[in-house]
């Protein structure tokens, strides 16, 4: 199995599992949402492929610039996938609950204050940052007590809605 997060273009930010079976059968998860797909080859054009989705046929073109274009009329930009190391037989559940420490972004914006440094004790609610949109300011903070592990962004820096900004453990 392999775990990705996918981000959009939008800056949604999807955690897909995948799990690639002996019968050609594929099974991919997205958030609640289980699928079945299988491969069944080349579309007409070239970067076009042909996928069978719980039971339905799909044609899938993709552009050159991360675009993703279902039967020529639904379409997923895609910005950004990264694959999320997995230790043994973890299960999802397991992996998704170890991520609770990860404090995200739920804007578009830019990093205007961090009012913490790593190894700092923190509280729950306790303010981490702020971030500024549209001259608005939104102070993040935290949803968790514990120690601050890791900050991942510096003061002045743009952000994206789903990037990670500081771990918690």
């Amino acid at each position: 199995m392999r775990l990705f997060r996918l981000y959009s273009e939008l800056g949604d930010m999807y955690l897909v599992s995948y799990e690639q079976s002996n019968n050609s059968l594929d099974k991919i998860k997205i958030g609640d949402k289980n699928y079945e797909v299988k491969y069944l080859g080349s579309g007409n054009r070239e970067n076009e492929y042909l996928f069978e989705i719980n039971g339905k046929k799909y044609y899938v073109f993709i552009e050159s610039d991360g675009t993703l274009i279902f039967n020529h009329q639904d379409f997923l930009r895609l910005d950004k996938v990264t694959e999320i190391p997995i230790k043994g037989e973890e299960r999802v559940e397991e992996i998704i609950r170890g991520k609770e420490g990860e404090i995200v972004s739920p804007l578009f914006g830019r990093v205007v204050k961090i009012r913490v440094k790593e190894g700092d004790a923190v509280n729950k609610g306790q303010p981490l940052l702020s971030i500024e949109a549209m001259k608005a300011e939104t102070v993040i903070s935290s949803p968790i007590g514990g120690i601050v592990q890791k900050i991942l962004i510096k003061e002045g820096q743009g952000v994206k809605k789903g990037d990670i900004l500081v771990v918690i453990k």
